[in-house]
C-alpha cells in the first residue's frame, strides 16, 4: 500500500504542475513534438537516449524550479534577497537545461534534415 501512495502522491504532484505551472506545459508539448519528429525520421537508438535523457532534464529541472517557487512564496510574502536568488538559481537551472536539450536536439535533427 505505501508503494501505492508513493505513486499516488508523484501522480498529485504531476497534476499540481499541470494546473499550476504553464511552463511546464509548454515543455510537456514540445517534447511531445521533438518524440514525433523523432519517430518521423526514425532516429537511431542511441539518439533516443539523447532525446529522452534531455526531455527529462526539462521537465525534472520544471518541476523543482515550480517546488522551489512555491516554497519561497509559502515562506515569505515580502521581499528578500535570498527568496529572490532561491527563484532565480531555479530558473537558471531551466535554462540551462533548456539550452542542453536545444544543443542535442540540433545536434541530432539537422543532419537528417540536410
Amino acid at each position: 500500500m505505501r508503494l501505492f501512495n508513493r505513486f499516488k502522491y508523484a501522480a498529485m504532484g504531476i497534476r499540481w504542475l499541470v494546473g499550476k505551472d504553464n511552463h511546464f506545459i509548454i515543455h510537456f508539448l514540445l517534447a511531445a513534438v521533438t518524440v514525433v519528429a523523432g519517430a518521423i525520421l526514425m532516429i537511431e537508438r542511441i539518439e533516443w537516449l539523447f532525446i529522452v535523457s534531455a526531455i527529462f532534464m526539462v521537465l525534472i529541472a520544471e518541476a523543482l524550479n515550480t517546488s522551489i517557487e512555491a516554497s519561497v512564496d509559502l515562506a515569505t510574502d515580502v521581499y528578500h534577497p535570498l527568496a529572490k536568488a532561491a527563484k532565480d538559481a531555479g530558473a537558471a537551472a531551466v535554462l540551462l537545461s533548456s539550452l542542453y536539450a536545444i544543443i542535442v536536439a540540433l545536434f541530432i535533427f539537422l543532419p537528417y534534415m540536410l
